[in-house]
């Protein structure tokens, strides 16, 4: 419970909106105003009030406002407010007949998608000393992976028209790579950078030095597209659904955990993987200069040449953000030939992990937004994933990598709770 108290208007509306998020992060998704002593009430403060019941109603949570005074009252009254607020009044009599605010949430309702699949056992998901999962199955077929372009020719900045393809985003497509939004190769020459597509959304970050992040959403008749220089591209539905959270003491989870824990699930040397969680930081890459203008021999991986083209991440960046993280795991015993010039290795390049049993392979791209909680249990990915696009532009897309420049301080993406869907590929894979 809440005790606001004094007004809640223009200078205090922010700090209250603050500290509820706070609470959510935390995992408190009920939460009780009492407004007995709020003395004026503005317009910024019912813009909290309504944004607090929005986000609460987003995730099944619920908010309760007692103690209503008068005043209060009436002005909630004629903005229409009250009548969508879950209200306690003082005389439990005026109650009668109405479902209590609060108290125990009954059990989701038998969802068959979620069911573990028939005559095949629960996976198991590794232990963990630091994270609890709860997994969720539905009947799906293996996505299907298609590759598109030379990754190889970003070595040198060889890239000509000829390597650029338009790619179609729709909302069972998940892609990432070098791309950029525009109308065909001219018009997308100068922007050229790192993309990635989940959901119906595409967001890209540019790589002239200038622009911010950008991105396209389907709305109707619409959908995405992008010019595409090399690709990952999957199409089809997650069969696993990894939800996540800290043990008791502890505080995150590590990219590389999270991509062993995926891969355990599926059958198959290959997995399609998008996360959507609380970030504690994220490492990472990424290009400022497009490289499609002249051919450089020692662009953009050469030193010192690299310091102009390529910009990294010395330390975790935006921690306590949600991030969004779209990619493709591999087996690095087992990964298909055509596809390990995608693939880097996610854990340290030597040494004692570099290992398939703790260093798989991948080719990851992540954006960090607003922080934003999610709902419990189950929860279907393009419900999540468009509010972050409808309310705000990504903050920026990087390729995750580990830090490993310092043997003794290995760093990596690490993440707190969120949501991980899984997918075995199968290989629609170009030679």
């Amino acid at each position: 419970m809440l005790g606001i108290t004094g007004r809640l208007d223009g200078q205090w509306s922010d700090h209250l909106d603050n500290y509820v998020d706070e609470r959510l992060r935390s995992g408190h998704l009920d939460i009780v105003f009492d407004m007995a002593d709020v003395s004026f009430l503005s317009s910024a403060g019912i813009r909290v009030i309504v944004g607090v019941h929005k986000k609460l109603a987003a995730i099944e949570g619920r908010l309760l406002v007692r103690n209503l005074t008068p005043q209060v009252s009436q002005v909630l009254a004629l903005t229409g407010v009250l009548a969508h607020l879950r209200v306690e009044v003082a005389d439990p009599a005026k109650l009668e007949g109405v479902e209590p605010a609060l108290g125990g949430r009954g059990a989701p309702a038998d969802d068959p998608s979620t069911r573990p699949r028939a005559g095949r056992p629960l996976p198991e998901l590794p232990a963990s000393e630091t994270t609890r999962f709860d997994l969720f199955t539905r009947n799906a077929p293996p996505m299907v992976c298609r590759l598109q372009g030379d990754p190889s020719l970003l070595d040198g900045c060889r890239f000509s028209p000829t390597d650029c393809e338009a790619l179609t985003l729709g909302a069972d497509t998940f892609a990432l790579g070098l791309g950029a939004l525009g109308n065909g190769f001219s018009d997308s020459r100068a922007y050229f950078g790192e993309f990635m597509a989940v959901g119906g959304a595409v967001a890209c970050q540019p790589a002239d030095g200038f622009t911010r992040c950008d991105y396209l959403v389907s709305e109707g008749d619409f959908t995405p597209q992008i010019q595409s220089l090399y690709s990952l591209v999957c199409q089809g539905e997650f069969s696993h659904l990894i939800r996540f959270e800290p043990i008791e003491g502890k505080r995150s989870i590590g990219l590389t955990a999270l991509a062993n824990a995926a891969l355990s699930l599926v059958d198959t040397p290959l997995a399609c993987i998008v996360i959507v969680a609380e970030s504690a930081g994220l490492i990472g890459a990424g290009l400022r200069r497009s490289p499609v203008f002249e051919p450089d021999a020692q662009a953009p991986f050469n030193f010192p040449a690299m310091r102009d083209w390529l910009s990294f991440s010395c330390e975790r960046l935006d921690a306590g953000s949600t991030a969004i993280v779209v990619g493709v795991l591999g087996s690095p015993q087992h990964c298909p030939q055509a596809l390990l010039p995608f693939l880097r290795p996610l854990g340290p390049m030597d040494g004692p992990t570099h290992s398939p049993t703790h260093s798989p392979i991948g080719h990851l791209h992540g954006s960090p937004f607003r922080y934003r909680p999610l709902p419990r249990d189950a929860i279907e990915l393009q419900r999540i994933v468009r509010p972050f696009f409808d309310g705000q532009s990504a903050q920026g897309v990087m390729h995750l990598l580990c830090d490993d420049r310092v043997p003794d301080r290995i760093d990596e993406s690490t993440f707190i709770r969120g949501a991980c869907w899984v997918a075995p590929l199968v290989q629609g894979l170009a030679p």
